[in-house]
């Protein structure tokens, strides 16, 4: 074991520190974004006129504060089910600094923005004409929003973007250890057997990894793609499901409880269909 840490510790965290740079001008970015735009319950609370496109819209911007105000909206009665299911279906969390850093094109990460937009607004709609026909958002309900600490703070810019970065090194040094030691004990193609590369049932295992409630999946996800061990419909169908601790806050009050079973099932469903399609169609 010694012999192995020897090796995949400096790899790992050399892979780390060529991504620093990087994640620092990708979140500055994300802060500017945040900050400019219109905050995030009252951007999301519109979405409640416009539907699954705007929620699709929202959930696009890659942080994991939009799935979180949208689970609360919904518990508070402000956002209808298919415009939630929108919001987690495109959301992608820490996938495109860690994709972007890992070696993947801009082409490769717009068409995966893209792809999981699409699939966010057809899915959403599909959901609001069927499944979730007679539901509306209860908006005479008062909202009272608590966000999950995976929100970005109102303080400092430089602290908030540096704080941001090390925070995404560290944990991104800890995955990529634990993958470099996942790859050398079993070995890359015994792994690619077991999430059953190249296989029409991968975009379903992916997607019931994504439903773990923590934006870390988002990294995992993007991790395994560039390094070649899943499908591009695989990682759509993985970054469809994971909305973060978007899943933690529907079970915080007796409400969302009551109402998020059906709205996480009819996320996983459109993620497996929607990754499945991606995948016979783009690999």
């Amino acid at each position: 074991m010694l012999h192995i840490l020897s090796h995949t510790v400096p790899d790992a965290l050399l892979d780390v520190l060529k991504t620093v740079p990087l994640l620092l001008l990708v979140y500055a970015l994300l802060y500017h974004i945040e900050t400019r735009l219109v905050d995030t319950p009252a951007l999301l609370s519109r979405a409640a006129q416009f539907g699954p496109v705007v929620g699709a819209l929202a959930g696009t911007v890659p942080q994991c504060g939009f799935s979180a105000a949208a689970a609360a909206l919904f518990s508070a009665g402000y956002l209808a089910p298919a415009t939630l299911v929108a919001v987690f279906l495109a959301t992608s969390d820490e996938a495109v600094p860690v994709m972007l850093a890992g070696g993947a094109s801009v082409p490769q990460v717009a068409l995966m923005l893209g792809v999981k937009f699409v699939v966010a607004v057809v899915g959403g709609y599909a959901l609001r004409y069927t499944l979730f026909r007679d539901q509306r958002p209860a908006t005479e309900e008062r909202l009272e929003i608590e966000l999950d600490g995976c929100a970005h703070g109102a303080g400092s810019p430089v602290r908030n973007v540096v704080g941001h970065t090390l925070r995404t090194a560290v944990f991104l040094f800890a995955v990529l250890l634990v993958l470099d030691l996942v790859m050398h004990l079993i070995g890359e193609d015994r792994l690619a057997a077991l999430l059953l590369s190249d296989s029409l049932f991968q975009p379903l295992l992916c997607a019931l990894l994504g439903l773990i409630p923590s934006c870390a999946m988002s990294v995992l996800l993007a991790e395994l793609f560039v390094g070649g061990t899943i499908s591009f419909g695989a990682l759509i169908a993985g970054l469809s499901t994971g909305a973060g601790f978007g899943y933690l806050v529907l079970f915080q009050n007796a409400q969302g409880r009551r109402r998020s079973l059906p709205v996480i099932g009819a996320t996983f469903a459109v993620a497996v269909l929607g990754g499945t399609v991606v995948q016979l169609l783009l690999g």
